[in-house]
């Protein structure tokens, strides 16, 4: 009975202390976190950093170990640098290290770990390559640092386990898209049922996390973590959409989407070009009708959409156009403003408005008598052009991304029609089942590329690496650390009120800019 009474305070010491000793070591791990992948300190505030021989001050997101060595600390070659795997089973090899150039030095501890990160000075007492910054942290902030570093490898992203993979996806179940949503969904379910028959990927099963809405999803994903985002339908949400995945750090495959919005997100892989893509399509296509160095355009954007006018601007400065001038589009419902154009001498119009504007503006060219052929990227004006003057037969032109039909004639398309056939998918919404299954074949790919020890780093950079891919129904895919949009390009259809759209050009494939 003594001894049982001597060891009860020992038993409720330990009962009371182990609680807080793991929250001690959680908080940390996350100081060691956000030093290495945001860049600020313990006190929430920017580190800060020398760079270079001329001791150049650095400071936050800019100088976090992240942006050179990669979230998962294994390195990430960029502007012909090439950062060393700091994960710690690397740093600490008994048999040491020989870096570029030939620099030698044995294995770090955690006191050259230290030195390295304050001094820029290896284990051999040499320094570091000049690329390597040196941090200005307190004695804590490097031993959480070193912590982080030394659990990074045995972390995982959120949705990567052991024997699955979970996929997510947001797709309406109800309202005017709910038949679109299903269709996908369909066709993603049909997909991952198919590849995990034949074993998955990498030895894990993918499992798929179907949410209605933004809303729903960032509940839903949070009890159930997905590694990525593919082929979520984004039309009239899209700057939600991409609000939602920044914040969830979640890489997002070829939302199904009209627009890639004004300042398209590093994390998201489009597959088809938006409506400032569409309008150098178009530039293209009248550049091959007439010489544009001796043309004069005019552009009718909506204000709130600066990056389609910039990106025009750049396409015309490119091309040496005669001259480009842009309007807001409700310029084109004002008399005065499209009287000053046709008498100004502009000969062909890129319109990016609705049908309402257009249907206004081809009503007083044709009082004017002034007959501009007319460009519109997407199908938001198409109506209009249906019912326009009959003196524009000949001069309206639609861009599309892509053709009405589904491509064929690929092995990946191919493969497309025998799944949608196995599974009785059907043929409604060909086009957005299509979609579904060019994200999924991209998604499947850049997880094969990155291996079993995958992470979302090593995804993205899988999908960059992507070069003319045969995803399935649609044209080749190809993407970049500078390019966003798979298949970059698009088809020019005329516009015949009396016999409908015409195909006028084959693909036109563009290069970033």
């Amino acid at each position: 009975m003594r001894v049982g009474r001597q060891l009860l305070p020992l038993a409720l010491a330990v009962a009371v202390l182990a609680p807080a000793t793991g929250r001690a070591q959680d908080a940390r791990l996350e100081l060691g976190r956000r030093i290495f992948l945001e860049g600020r300190n313990a006190t929430d505030e920017p580190i800060r950093a020398l760079f270079g021989r001329q001791s150049t001050p650095l400071s936050g997101a800019p100088v976090a170990c992240g942006n050179c060595h990669g979230a998962d600390g294994r390195g990430r070659p960029e502007g012909g640098v090439v950062p060393p795997d700091i994960t710690w089973e690397d740093l600490t090899k008994p048999y040491g290290h020989v870096r570029a150039g030939g620099r030698r030095h044995g294995p770090y501890d955690e006191r050259s770990f230290a030195r390295a990160i304050t001094e820029s000075i290896d284990p051999a007492g040499q320094r570091i390559d000049g690329a390597m910054p040196r941090y200005s942290l307190s004695v804590s902030e490097i031993e959480a640092l070193t912590e982080y570093l030394k659990r990074l490898s045995q972390q995982r992203d959120p949705g990567v386990a052991d024997a699955v993979l979970v996929l997510g996806t947001i797709l309406p179940d109800s309202g005017p898209a709910a038949e679109v949503g299903a269709a996908m969904r369909a066709m993603l379910r049909a997909y991952i049922g198919d590849v995990n028959e034949r074993g998955g990927i990498h030895g894990r099963r993918l499992a798929l996390e179907v949410a209605p809405d933004v809303a729903t999803a960032a509940a839903r994903f949070a009890r159930r973590p997905v590694f990525a985002l593919v082929s979520p339908y984004g039309v009239g949400r899209e700057a939600e959409l991409a609000r939602f995945a920044q914040e969830a750090r979640l890489d997002v495959i070829a939302p199904f989407t009209l627009s890639m919005g004004r300042e398209p997100s590093l994390q998201t892989f489009y597959l088809y070009a938006g409506i400032a893509d569409l309008a150098r399509v178009l530039l293209d296509f009248a550049g091959r009708k007439g010489d544009l160095k001796s043309q004069r355009l005019a552009a009718f954007v909506d204000a709130s959409d600066a990056g389609v006018a910039q990106t025009l601007q750049a396409e015309c400065k490119r091309r040496q156009c005669a001259g480009l001038e842009v309007l807001p589009t409700r310029s084109a419902a004002e008399p005065g403003a499209v009287a000053r154009l046709a008498h100004s001498g502009i000969e062909a119009v890129i319109f990016a408005g609705t049908d309402r504007e257009l249907a206004a503006l081809l009503g007083f060219a044709d009082r004017l008598g002034w007959r501009p052929a007319i460009y519109a990227p997407g199908a938001g004006a198409a109506r209009a052009m249906f019912a326009a003057p009959a003196a524009f037969q000949g001069l309206l032109y639609v861009a599309y991304p892509t053709r009405g039909e589904l491509q064929s004639g690929s092995p990946a398309a191919a493969a497309f029609e025998k799944l949608r056939a196995s599974r009785s998918l059907g043929t409604s919404h060909a086009a957005a089942q299509g979609f579904a299954y060019a994200a999924m074949s991209i998604t499947l790919e850049a997880l094969r590329q990155a291996g079993r020890d995958v992470s979302r780093e090593r995804f993205a950079r899988a999908v960059e690496g992507l070069h003319r891919f045969d995803a399935g129904p649609t044209p080749p895919v190809s993407y970049g650390p500078a390019r966003r949009v798979g298949a970059l390009g698009g088809y020019v259809v005329a516009v015949d009120p009396q016999r409908g759209f015409r195909p006028v050009s084959d693909w036109i494939g563009l290069e970033p800019l």
